[in-house]
């Protein structure tokens, strides 16, 4: 069973998409047993078809800049 970080990781980096067929398995039994990674899954999936919709392009230099203001307001949402 993989963790919590090791299935956050997998889904942020579209690893997921090239895992073999039991990684695939192993993550998507944590997604149905874990509200927390599914959540951060639908999140992320949220995020990715907001971007295809405004066509927007994010210079490389100011992703990182973004990602901390996302996880700021995340926080003071919980």
């Amino acid at each position: 069973m993989y963790s919590c970080k090791e299935v956050a990781r997998c889904i942020a980096s579209d690893e997921y998409l090239t895992a073999g067929l039991f990684k695939k398995l192993g993550i998507r039994l944590h997604l149905l047993m874990c509200h927390y990674c599914s959540r951060y899954r639908d999140q992320l999936r949220a995020l990715a078809q907001l971007l295809r919709q405004t066509q927007t392009a994010v210079p490389p230099s100011e992703v990182e800049d973004i990602k901390t203001r996302i996880v700021a307001r995340l926080s003071r949402k919980l």
